[in-house]
C-alpha cells in the first residue's frame, strides 16, 4: 500500500459517513414535507366537503321555495282558467302564435 492509498482511504471513509448522514437528513426531511403534504391535503379536502355541504344546502333551501312558487302560480293560472275558460283559450293561443312567429322568424 502506499502513502497515497493508505491517506485516501481515511478521507474516503469520512466522505462516505458525511454522505451517509447527508442521505439520512435528506430522506427525514422528505419524510417530514411527505406527512406535511399530507397533513395539508386532508385539511383542503375537509374544508371542500364543507363547503360542497354548504352549497348543497343553501341549493335545497332555493329549491325548495322556487318548486313552492311554480306551485303556486300554476295552481293560479289553472284557477283562473277554470273560471274563464274562454280567456284561458285565446290566452293560450295567442303565446302560442308569438311562439310561432319568433321561432318562424329564426330559420
Amino acid at each position: 500500500m502506499t502513502i497515497e492509498s493508505a491517506s485516501a482511504t481515511p478521507k474516503a471513509s469520512k466522505i462516505d459517513k458525511a454522505a451517509n448522514g447527508l442521505a439520512e437528513q435528506a430522506d427525514r426531511k422528505i419524510s417530514d414535507l411527505a406527512h406535511r403534504a399530507e397533513h395539508a391535503a386532508k385539511r383542503a379536502e375537509g374544508a371542500l366537503h364543507d363547503g360542497v355541504e354548504a352549497l348543497r344546502s343553501h341549493t335545497r333551501t332555493y329549491v325548495d321555495t322556487a318548486a313552492r312558487s311554480l306551485d303556486g302560480a300554476r295552481n293560479e293560472v289553472a284557477d283562473k282558467v277554470r273560471e274563464r275558460p274562454m280567456t284561458g283559450l285565446l290566452a293560450a293561443a295567442g303565446i302560442g302564435l308569438l311562439l310561432g312567429m319568433l321561432i318562424g322568424r329564426r330559420r
